[in-house]
C-alpha cells in the first residue's frame, strides 16, 4: 500500500477551472485522475471481492486515547458568507477553526465547483435539476427573519447560501401539475409560488419508481424490491430465494429531472400509469407506483459522522428494546423499556458508481451512515451522485450521462425527446458509447474534503453559559433563559454534566469519566428523545488520515476529525416513521393532493416573522401530510424500508433552521408566511389536536416534533377549530386518497387500536410523553433545540 500511496502526485498549485482538455472541462487535474483512481483502490480495499469497507470501517479508539471536544465556529460568524460563487475568505465561516491556509487552499477547488453555476458549455448535462450543487442547498434567501437564524441578509448583498444551508421550500408541490404537462408531454419544475393552480415552489427533488412487496432486494434483511424505471437491469429475489434479473423500462428514473440545461430539451415527466408495463396485464409481481420527495440536507459535521466507530453505531441497534428506563406504555405495543431502537443499513458489495456494462466496483460495502436512508458508507458517493444525477456533470467515477426521458403528449402518446435535444452536445464531448467525463476527479475529491471539513457552530449563549458553569445540573431559575434551556435539555434526556465534559471541558479518555459515554441520563431519560438523537459520539481515526498532504493535498483536516467528542445528535440508524397506508397507494400513483385547511393562529411573542399582527388570525394553510412513509429508493436501498429514514443529525438546528424532515415538508418561508403557511395540529396537556400554523421557528420545530408520529385521537380536550386533520376532500371521488368510511381512525387512530400499533412510529412513546407535557415544558424543549 505504501508503494501505491507513493505514486500519488504532489500538487504544486490548484487551478480552479482548467481549459478544456480532451473530454474533461471542470477542475485542475491535480492530482491527476490516474492518481486518484489509484487512491480509490486503496480506499475501498484493493481486492473488491474481500468483505469490509476499506478505510471506512472505523475502529474504536484505544481506551487510553485522550479525546477532546471538537472545535466549533463562533455562532455569530457561522455561515456568514459572501455572494456566490464562494471564495477562499468564505471558508473561515464554514470550516474548523485553526485550519491552515494551505489546507483551505486544498478545499477551494471543491468550494468553487460546489457554488459555481455550470452552463451546458461547462458540462452540465442536458437533463438536470439544478445548474450547480449549491442549487439544492439554497434556503437562507427565503428564510424569515428570526433571532439566531442564518440569513437572509448577509455580506455584500449575499443571502448566506453555502453548502451548510438546507434546501429551500415555500409551499408543497402540486404533483398534478409537475408530473406531466400535457401540452409538451414533459414535466414541470416546482418553481411557481402558486401551489393550488400551478406547481408550487420548492427546491426539493422528486423520486419515482415502482415498488413491490412480492419480491425483495438482494441486501440482507431487505423487504420489498424497487424498480427505478431507469432502463438498466436490476436484481430481486423471489419467495423461494432465487434471484431474478429484470430490465427496467427506460423512463429515465429514479429522479425526475426538471431543469434541463439544453433549451431544446423538455423537463422530465413522471410516466403515467397507463404506460407502465409493471402495472398492466394483471401485475403478477404486485407493483405499485411510488413517488416521493427528498430535500438537500445541510452539509455540516459530515466528517465527524464519517469518523464514528462502527461498533459504537451498531451498539445502539439494541434489538431487545432495552435501552430505556421509563416503564412501557402497554397500549402502545412496547415490548420493553424505552420502546425504541434503530436498525443498521448494511450495504452489500454489489453497488456501482458506473454503468453495469463497465462493472468497476467503486463504492465500498459496509455500514451505511450517510444519506436520508443511510444507504451510503461514505461521503464521496454523494458528491459523485449529486454532480452526475442532479447537475449532469460526469467524472471517471460515473461516466454515464443522465438519459433523456420519454415524453407523453396529452397523456395519451409516448414519444422521444426531439432530435434537437438528442443532438445537443453539452461540454465534455460525450463519446460514441454515451459516456463522458466532464469533471476532473480533483474537483470531486476536493469537494469531498470540503464537506468533511465543514464544522458546526458554537452553541447558543444560554446553553454555552450553562455548560461552562461549575455545575450545569444545579437548578436554575425556571423563568430565566438558562433555566428553560436546562429544563429542555433534561426533558430531552441529556446528562448535562457529561455533556459539558465532552463539549467545553478539557479532554477525557475514550473510556469516559464514569458517566454515560453518549451523555445520556440513563437514570431517567424523561422523554427519551436521546433514544434516537444520541447527543454525543466519540470519533476514531478519520479516513482523511489515511493519506498525507504529500501523497494527496486534497486529503486534509484529519486532526480536527479524529479522536474528538462530537455533538452529532443522531444514532445514524434507521427508524420507522408514521404510516398512513391509504396515502402510499393513491388512485393516480402520485402523492396526496395539495390540501388547504383553514386554521386559527394565535399571535406569539416568539413568532419572529417580521409580521405586524396585533391579534389572532385565521389562515388558509397548506396541510402537512402526517404520513412519512414512501417507497422510493435509489439503486441501492440496502435494508431500508419505505417508512424508515436515518435519524436526522440535529447539529446546527437552531442556526440553519427550516425546512425540516427528509422532504422539507415543514417549511417556513418569507414568501408565504403571511399568505399560505404550512399547518397541522398539535397536542399538549391542555389541548388535543389544537391548530398549529407554522409562522415562526418555534412553530416549525413544534410541527417537526409533532410529525414524528400520527396525531392523537380527538377527545374532550379538542378545541373548536382543531381536530384530526382530515382533508376536506377526503370523501370526494376526485380526491386521490381513499381513507375509507372513517378517516379519523386512519389518520388519528386510537392509541389502543391495531392501526395504532401497526402504523405509529418508532417514536410513538416519545411523542406520547411529549404530548403529556404542558405547553411551557414543550417550549422548554424547543428552547434547547434552538441552542444547537
Amino acid at each position: 500500500m505504501n508503494k501505491l500511496l507513493a505514486t500519488l502526485t504532489v500538487a504544486t498549485a490548484i487551478a480552479l477551472f482548467a481549459s478544456p482538455v480532451s473530454a474533461q472541462v471542470v477542475g485542475s487535474d491535480s492530482p491527476s485522475d490516474a492518481d486518484l483512481m489509484a487512491q480509490r483502490d486503496v480506499e475501498r480495499g484493493v481486492d473488491p471481492a474481500l468483505p469490509g469497507s476499506g478505510i471506512f470501517d472505523i475502529a474504536v479508539p484505544p481506551d487510553e486515547t485522550l479525546l477532546k471536544p471538537v472545535s466549533r465556529v463562533p455562532r455569530d460568524k457561522y455561515g456568514v458568507v459572501g455572494p456566490l460563487p464562494l471564495t477562499l475568505s468564505d471558508l473561515d465561516a464554514l470550516v474548523f477553526p485553526g485550519i491552515t491556509l494551505s489546507e483551505k487552499q486544498a478545499l477551494l477547488e471543491g468550494l468553487t465547483f460546489f457554488t459555481t453555476a455550470h452552463p451546458a458549455e461547462d458540462g452540465a448535462g442536458a437533463m438536470a435539476n439544478q445548474p450547480f450543487c449549491q442549487g439544492c442547498h439554497e434556503n437562507a434567501a427565503e428564510a424569515v427573519t428570526s433571532r439566531g437564524l442564518l440569513g437572509p441578509k448577509c455580506l455584500n448583498g449575499s443571502d448566506c447560501s453555502s453548502p451548510a444551508a438546507r434546501a429551500a421550500r415555500s409551499t408543497p408541490t402540486n404533483f398534478a401539475v409537475t408530473s406531466l404537462d400535457p401540452a409538451t408531454g414533459g414535466g414541470l419544475a416546482a418553481d411557481n409560488i402558486d401551489a393550488i393552480f400551478n406547481t408550487g415552489k420548492t427546491a426539493v427533488f422528486t423520486t419515482f419508481g415502482d415498488f413491490t412487496l412480492s419480491l425483495t432486494d438482494t441486501a440482507a434483511g431487505a423487504i420489498g424490491c424497487f424498480d427505478p424505471l431507469d432502463g438498466a437491469s436490476h436484481n430481486c429475489k423471489q419467495g423461494d430465494g432465487t434471484t431474478v434479473t429484470f430490465t427496467s423500462q427506460p423512463f429515465s428514473g429514479f429522479v425526475q429531472h426538471v431543469r434541463p440545461s439544453v433549451d431544446a430539451c423538455f423537463p422530465k415527466p413522471i410516466p403515467p400509469l397507463d404506460f407502465d408495463t409493471n402495472l398492466m396485464g394483471g401485475n403478477p409481481n404486485g407493483y405499485r407506483r411510488s413517488v416521493g420527495e427528498r430535500a438537500g440536507p445541510p452539509y455540516l459535521g459530515r466528517g465527524l459522522m464519517e469518523a464514528v466507530p462502527n461498533d459504537d453505531i451498531l451498539a445502539n441497534t439494541d434489538p431487545a428494546h432495552a435501552n430505556g428506563t421509563k416503564p412501557p406504555l402497554d397500549f402502545l405495543g412496547c415490548s420493553a423499556k424505552g420502546c425504541i431502537s434503530g436498525k443498521a443499513n448494511m450495504i452489500p458489495p454489489t453497488a456501482f458508481f458506473v454503468p453495469p456494462a463497465n462493472q468497476t466496483p467503486a463504492r465500498p460495502p459496509g455500514l451505511g451512515r450517510f444519506g436520508l436512508r443511510a444507504n451510503g458508507v461514505e461521503i464521496l458517493q454523494f458528491v459523485v451522485g449529486g454532480a452526475q444525477g442532479e447537475v449532469g456533470i460526469t467524472s471517471a467515477l460515473n461516466t454515464s450521462e443522465v438519459p433523456l426521458p420519454k415524453l407523453f403528449p396529452g397523456g395519451t402518446t409516448m414519444t422521444d425527446e426531439p432530435d434537437a435535444c438528442k443532438n445537443a452536445l453539452e461540454g465534455g464531448h460525450p463519446a460514441s458509447d454515451g459516456t463522458s467525463t466532464e469533471a476532473f476527479l480533483s474537483a470531486i475529491f476536493s469537494t469531498r474534503s470540503l464537506i468533511r471539513n465543514i464544522a458546526t457552530p458554537e452553541f447558543g449563549d444560554p446553553l454555552l453559559d450553562l455548560l461552562n458553569s461549575r455545575d450545569p445540573s444545579r437548578r436554575r431559575n425556571p423563568d430565566s433563559k438558562e433555566g428553560k434551556v436546562q429544563r429542555g435539555a433534561e426533558l430531552f434526556g441529556i446528562d448535562l454534566v457529561a455533556f459539558a465534559n465532552r463539549t467545553v471541558r478539557g479532554g477525557i479518555t475514550a473510556t469516559g469519566d464514569g458517566r454515560d459515554l453518549n451523555a445520556i441520563n440513563q437514570a431517567d431519560r424523561k422523554l427519551n428523545c436521546v433514544g434516537c438523537h444520541t447527543p454525543i459520539h466519540r470519533t476514531g481515526q478519520s479516513p482523511a488520515a489515511t493519506f498525507t498532504p504529500a501523497s494527496n493535498p486534497t486529503e486534509v483536516g484529519a486532526e480536527n476529525l479524529s479522536n474528538v467528542w462530537a455533538p452529532i445528535f443522531s444514532d445514524l440508524l434507521l427508524h420507522k416513521g408514521p404510516v398512513i397506508d391509504a396515502e402510499r397507494e393513491t388512485s393516480n400513483g402520485l402523492p396526496r393532493e395539495v390540501v388547504v385547511i383553514s386554521r386559527f393562529s394565535a399571535s406569539s411573542p416568539n413568532r419572529g416573522d417580521g409580521g405586524d399582527d396585533k391579534g389572532d388570525r385565521r389562515f388558509d394553510t397548506f396541510d402537512l401530510p402526517r404520513s412519512l412513509a414512501d417507497d422510493t429508493f435509489n439503486g441501492q436501498k440496502g435494508a431500508a424500508e419505505g417508512p424508515e429514514f436515518r435519524t436526522t443529525p440535529l447539529m446546527a438546528l437552531g442556526k440553519i433552521g427550516p425546512p425540516f424532515l427528509h422532504d422539507g415538508r415543514v417549511y417556513l418561508s418569507r414568501l408565504t408566511v403571511k399568505s399560505t403557511p404550512a399547518g397541522t395540529v398539535t397536542t399538549n396537556s391542555r389541548a388535543t389536536n389544537a391548530p398549529l400554523v407554522v409562522r415562526s421557528l418555534d412553530d416549525a420545530l413544534l410541527a417537526a416534533i409533532e410529525l414524528h408520529d400520527l396525531p392523537a385521537p380527538d377527545d374532550q380536550s379538542t378545541p373548536k377549530g382543531g381536530g384530526c386533520p382530515v382533508p376536506p376532500d377526503a370523501s370526494s371521488q376526485d380526491f386521490n386518497v381513499d381513507y375509507g368510511a372513517n378517516p379519523k381512525d386512519v389518520i388519528c387512530p386510537p392509541y389502543d387500536s391495531a392501526t395504532s400499533q401497526a402504523n405509529r412510529s418508532d417514536a410513538r412513546e416519545v411523542i406520547y410523553r411529549f404530548r403529556q407535557l404542558s405547553a411551557e415544558d414543550q417550549q422548554a424543549v424547543i428552547e434547547f433545540l434552538k441552542q444547537l
